[in-house]
């Protein structure tokens, strides 16, 4: 049986497991010669492939595109 989350909750669990990726010694070299933008392009692409469609927009790395496909 599939638990229904809310959207802040899928967002949440999306958080641990970007920190998680980051972090885990097998992915440490991939990181760690990137510049910001490019960490920035990645979490976009993991938000996206999650459907959180983001864009960047002013000082922020990420808004969200269409809202109304995450609830």
């Amino acid at each position: 049986m599939q638990v229904s989350r809310s959207k802040e909750q899928k967002l949440i669990d999306i958080a641990f497991e970007l920190v998680l990726t980051i972090t885990n010694k097998e992915n440490v070299d991939i990181f760690k010669n990137k510049s910001n933008e490019d960490k920035a392009d990645w979490v976009a692409d993991q938000l996206r492939k999650c459907g959180f469609d983001t864009c960047k927009c002013g000082s922020s790395w990420g808004v969200l595109n269409d809202t109304r496909r995450h609830d």
